[in-house]
């Protein structure tokens, strides 16, 4: 396929997408300024957000990369969200104050940093997305205002006003470093094989509090990330990822095809990775590494925020923070091994499940195995075992753990499972401990 013929399709791919399925804020981009282009672009949704995110960029290395910072300055449409509308307005305007205003249009603002700064190398700029005058509903709540923003990011791009042919997705509480722009660039001009079919990365992280109690917390819930996703690679997992919204960026193609940020108010990044995972690989970069503010939320119903509010509770309770057994990450092993030959034995599926242990059985006819089996009966072998790893995916591979769970093998105190564990939690975590 030439070079010619990519690029056509890339395009119809885009513009497919950006035509059905983008959010209106890119329409508002047809009079975006001809002469303003960036290597890279960087978004970040903010709701009940300090402007420190923002005077923090202004002053780092990353506004010296030729970066535009897209925040979508959000709250949601209930009581709650309209409680904090004026520190929304107070955020837009801390933003507006960094700069001069090069561009505005209906809801969008973009503010030039270049000549407003004691830093005469920043060469970076601002757009700010209004949807706190317009609030975003309060159940498409952070995943709208993530599509917002890199729905904008790749419209920039294929129109020529992004050189970097990745979104960087974040949060107000990441720290981040350096070299956190660069890395997919230098990956790119120097050819790194792991970039060659990579759709997504996922940075190193680390969360810290100079509160002992929401740092304890925050520790004892990354362990747990940790724990999991060594668990994951162990049973050699095609999905074993981190999904944490703030250390994820993306290759803009790959986001069009998976038809962008699902509309939730939680779990975004894990439905958005599950889909991009099925299109190519998520590429871990180990020595990227972002610090977390650690601390406890209410403005999402399940996440890191709430994780740590229930983890504070039950220490100061003296009671044991509990996560799955390591038993489950060995049935979850055996079954994926035990996949390479479910073709062979697709007309008796039930003598195939005799080899997994009584657990292991039921959890797969729990989560729907024998239907998936039986509507692949004339699938060839190659089209039966790639449709099956689709199936059985992130989502599924949560959904046999919870049934395992459930069926016998409940959790345990942490700790204990990642002593018992037959793998270990990765080493740069254990550097930044």
């Amino acid at each position: 396929m030439t070079n010619q013929t990519t690029v056509r399709q890339h395009d119809k791919t885009s513009a497919k997408y950006l035509a059905q399925y983008a959010e209106p804020e890119v329409q508002s981009l047809a009079s975006f300024p001809a002469e303003f282009t960036y290597q890279h672009v960087l978004v970040i949704p903010a709701f009940m957000e300090s402007a420190q995110f923002i005077e923090r960029f202004v002053k780092s290395k990353l506004a010296e990369q030729q970066c535009l910072l897209i925040v979508v300055v959000n709250q949601p449409d209930n009581d709650f969200g309209q409680q904090h509308q004026q520190a929304q307005i107070d955020l837009a305007q801390s933003i507006t104050a960094q700069g001069e205003q090069l561009w505005q249009q209906d809801n969008l603002q973009l503010v030039d940093l270049c000549h407003w700064t004691s830093n005469k190398s920043v060469n970076s700029a601002i757009l700010t997305v209004d949807r706190y005058h317009q609030p975003i509903p309060a159940e498409q709540g952070v995943g709208l205002a993530r599509k917002i923003g890199a729905d904008l990011a790749v419209a920039l791009y294929f129109a020529g006003k992004i050189t970097s042919s990745w979104v960087h997705s974040s949060d107000a509480d990441a720290y981040l470093p350096d070299n956190y722009l660069i890395a997919h660039t230098d990956s790119d001009v120097q050819g790194d094989d792991k970039f060659k079919s990579a759709v997504a990365s996922c940075c190193n992280f680390y969360h810290y509090s100079e509160n002992q109690a929401i740092h304890q917390a925050n520790w004892l819930y990354e362990r747990a990330l940790r724990y999991y996703v060594a668990g994951l690679h162990f049973a050699k997992s095609p999905y074993a990822y981190f999904t944490i919204g703030s250390t994820l960026s993306f290759n803009m193609l790959a986001y069009c095809q998976a038809r962008g940020f699902p509309k939730r108010s939680a779990g975004e990044d894990f439905y958005l990775l599950n889909k991009l995972a099925k299109l190519g690989d998520i590429v871990y970069l180990a020595d990227v590494t972002i610090k977390l503010d650690a601390r406890p939320s209410q403005r999402v119903p399940f996440g890191t925020g709430p994780a740590v509010q229930g983890i504070m509770q039950l220490i100061a309770q003296e009671q044991d923070y509990q996560y799955y057994h390591p038993e489950i990450f060995i049935e979850l092993k055996a079954c994926l091994q035990a996949f390479e030959h479910l073709w062979q034995e697709r007309e008796q599926p039930e003598q195939w499940l005799t080899g997994l242990s009584q657990g292991a059985q039921q959890a797969l006819k729990n989560i729907g195995l024998l239907t998936f089996i039986a509507k692949q009966k004339s699938a060839k072998q190659a089209q039966f075992n790639k449709q099956l790893i689709v199936w059985f995916d992130s989502f599924k591979t949560l959904k046999f753990i919870h049934a395992r769970r459930d069926l016998g093998l409940g959790n345990i105190a942490l700790e204990q499972a990642i002593t018992a564990a037959p793998f270990s939690i990765s080493n740069e975590y254990k550097k930044l401990v």
